[in-house]
């Protein structure tokens, strides 16, 4: 029972921290991973998605006046205040898009159109923000930064890492909160994939005052600023390593303590011919087994608290491509442990069965 408890804890710890630190790095790429859009630029030395630099208007025309270059936007991202119902007031993220091309709207809509915020002072926000904000009603009127919004669609499911609430509005509104004849992101769409590689030199050659990223760099260099430059994610991942360390030390004493136990019977199936590697066998197959039940239970009680666990606003990211590496991982880290009592029956001299 308590190999059982030590495996059922490693991977509750295990699987619930890799599944936030998924869940986390989801978030943190998920409006550039949804944008339909294959290069990125941004202005220079940019660290990660959500704190960009303006870079000039115009640089859409070059963008755009590249061979190669199918379509081009420009995206604000940037911050704001909203002042909530009883007076005070919530920090807000603000995506300034396209309503005609769609490019960095709201993809996943459960109340109104993306095209709806075009032509005035008109807002999207994603339903995740009714835990700050408040119940959220098409129709409502919501003071930003001093200027007054209509809302005029709800989001679903749209995060970023930061957990500000996400407020979209076309892009000509957005320009109200940011400097003059700037932008956030000039994002551009290629006629040719195969010739992605091409284009994005080109424009890293031509645009040296900014950096240019095809969508895949610029999610990886998202993750890496918020994995390694914080230090979150190590955070994560050294957590997750903890839990398989306690349960592999867990599984480990109790193994080697049921081996002591039995130690005469493993004595006495040696002296009637029993070869070291048939004890092997059933240390092994005592730990797998035990690694299997485990596994298991820790799972289930995982995928039973997934909403629980979401409900206050932590993205827990489970699959199918999660959950077969960490059985291996913890199988493994079980047959490790046992290898210490596979140790102790290798000695193991059968003449002692026959003494005292």
């Amino acid at each position: 029972m308590t190999t059982l408890m030590g495996i059922t804890f490693s991977t509750l710890l295990t699987i619930t921290q890799i599944g936030m630190y998924f869940g986390f790095m989801g978030n943190a790429t998920m409006i550039i991973r949804h944008t339909d859009a294959d290069v990125w630029v941004a202005s220079k030395n940019i660290q990660n998605f959500d704190f960009a630099n303006p870079i000039p208007e115009d640089r859409i025309n070059r963008v755009r006046a590249l061979d190669g270059v199918e379509s081009a936007d420009r995206i604000i991202v940037w911050w704001g205040f909203l002042k909530l119902p009883s007076g005070g007031q919530e920090q807000v993220q603000i995506v300034g898009f396209n309503p005609d091309s769609g490019i960095a709207a709201p993809w996943a809509m459960i109340e109104g159109d993306a095209y709806d915020v075009k032509g005035g002072r008109y807002m999207i926000v994603d339903k995740t923000s009714e835990q700050r904000l408040g119940k959220l009603k098409l129709g409502q009127v919501w003071e930003l930064t001093g200027k007054k919004f209509k809302l005029v669609g709800i989001s679903e499911g749209i995060k970023t890492f930061t957990t500000a609430p996400l407020v979209f509005m076309s892009y000509n509104q957005s320009k109200a909160f940011f400097p003059a004849n700037t932008a956030t992101y000039v994002v551009a769409k290629i006629k040719d994939k195969g010739r992605l590689g091409e284009v994005v030199e080109t424009l890293r050659a031509t645009m040296k005052d900014n950096d240019v990223y095809t969508k895949g760099e610029f999610v990886y260099k998202t993750v890496m600023y918020w994995t390694v430059q914080t230090g979150m994610g190590m955070g994560f991942f050294l957590t997750a390593i903890l839990g398989l360390t306690v349960g592999g030390v867990i599984v480990g004493q109790t193994i080697y303590a049921n081996t002591m136990e039995h130690i005469q019977e493993f004595g006495t199936l040696k002296a009637i011919g029993a070869k070291n590697s048939d004890l092997y066998k059933i240390i092994f197959t005592q730990a797998g087994i035990s690694a299997v039940i485990g596994f298991a239970a820790g799972s289930i009680i995982i995928l039973l608290l997934k909403d629980l666990i979401e409900k206050v606003g932590v993205t827990l990211y489970l699959s199918f491509w999660l959950f077969v590496p960490m059985f291996f991982i913890i199988l493994l880290t079980c047959l490790l442990s046992a290898y210490f009592s596979i140790r102790k029956v290798k000695m193991l001299d059968p003449v002692m069965v026959f003494r005292g």
